[in-house]
């Protein structure tokens, strides 16, 4: 009855300067002093697959449940140089700054809110939203993905903060800056409050998967990886090879850091997330544990979260039925071995979508759910 599901279909093109893909409505906006171009996978996508991935197995952690045995991949390349420098001309025009640059307890800067917005950050979305970036995706993955879409689930920036603090953000072009050369580490790079701060403090994401693609130089780069707890506590550093390089990981599994760059007076990384296509794949992943209670707009955010759980329950629904249509045609009796179970695993998956709605904030913002609040809250079901 549960039947496989297909990766889903895009169109070839986003088709003009106003489109809808995924049902997200992508809006061009620019000025005179920052013309955006149109997403073109010619020009700003530079696809090299990874050359490994590996386990949960392989690092010694613990297997998730209901989804792929995938850790994280190998570096890879995802945008060409070109990509990266529009992408940083829309990013760091003062407007939009002085709206979406912001701090919070777990990072000191960070650009992002403008996700579901729909007139903001339009070739970004193109970029990430595009057919051949999402085919890109997938084949380095290794399993079909579709960016989520709540307010900071595309295109959040983190930002490494120097001696200059905030107001120096507003310096940066769409030319990343050359980091100094590594017999120098510490010459040319003044001081600074944050120096001893990752970037993100240890966590695990309130998603199921991330792209973390570096906007910044890494060509002689010291530092700047995000950081991977294996399950004996030791630690691997992944970062992407070269600008526009990428890493891909299961984070709402696996603990994590973004580790500031020593000889460089920036570091900027874009991080995009993922759930998995197939909608019987656990996603009890995709939470708002992470939520920023204090810049979010909370009620709109919440409604984003249920709106995207009934449209994956919807989807997980729509696979039974075409399930049982192909059974009852065929004069089968339906299987309570099979029927309950599913049934009491989509009570579950409304009632922690209730949960994170109602009773995630403010008690339990970074924490993971405690077993006997969950145990409690499931006790009727």
């Amino acid at each position: 009855m549960l039947a496989t599901v297909r990766a889903p279909q895009f169109e070839d093109s986003l088709g003009g300067p106003q489109s809808v893909y995924a049902g997200i409505k992508i809006v061009p906006k620019c000025t005179e002093d920052h013309p955006l171009p149109q997403f073109d996978p010619k020009i700003h996508l530079n696809f090299i697959p990874p050359k490994a991935r590996y386990s949960f197995t392989d690092l010694g952690l613990e297997k998730p449940y209901n989804a792929p045995d995938l850790c994280y991949t190998e570096p890879f390349q995802i945008f060409s140089e070109e990509g990266v420098r529009v992408m940083r001309r829309e990013l760091f025009r003062k407007e939009f700054l002085d709206k979406y640059m912001r701090t919070w307890a777990r990072a000191p800067c960070y650009i992002g809110g403008f996700s579901a917005e729909e007139g903001e950050a339009s070739f970004i979305k193109q970029a990430w939203y595009h057919p051949a970036t999402q085919a890109a995706i997938n084949e380095a993955f290794g399993t079909a993905l579709k960016p989520l879409p709540r307010h900071c689930d595309v295109g959040y920036v983190n930002v490494q903060l120097g001696a200059d603090d905030r107001v120096g953000v507003y310096k940066y072009t769409d030319t990343p800056a050359k980091p100094q050369p590594l017999s120098g580490i510490h010459s040319g790079i003044a001081q600074s409050q944050w120096d001893n701060l990752p970037i993100d403090a240890w966590h695990k994401d309130q998603v199921p998967v991330v792209c973390v693609v570096m906007l910044s130089d890494t060509s002689t780069m010291a530092g700047g990886e995000t950081a991977i707890r294996k399950g004996d506590g030791t630690l691997i550093k992944a970062r992407g090879a070269s600008l526009g390089g990428a890493v891909l990981m299961q984070s709402g599994n696996l603990e994590h850091a973004a580790l500031r760059a020593s000889n460089c007076s920036e570091r900027v990384s874009m991080v995009t997330s993922y759930s998995f296509a197939d909608p019987e794949l656990d996603d009890s992943r995709t939470t708002l544990k992470s939520a920023d209670v204090v810049n979010e707009d909370m009620a709109s955010l919440k409604y984003a979260h249920l709106e995207y759980k009934l449209k994956r329950l919807r989807d997980r629904i729509d696979v039974v039925l075409n399930g049982v249509g192909q059974q009852r045609a065929e004069g089968a009796t339906p299987d309570r071995d099979e029927i309950e179970p599913w049934v009491k695993e989509q009570i579950k998956f409304s009632k922690q979508t209730s949960w994170e709605v109602f009773e995630r904030a403010p008690n339990y913002i970074g924490m993971e759910i405690p077993e006997s609040t969950l145990r409690e809250y499931l006790a009727d079901i």
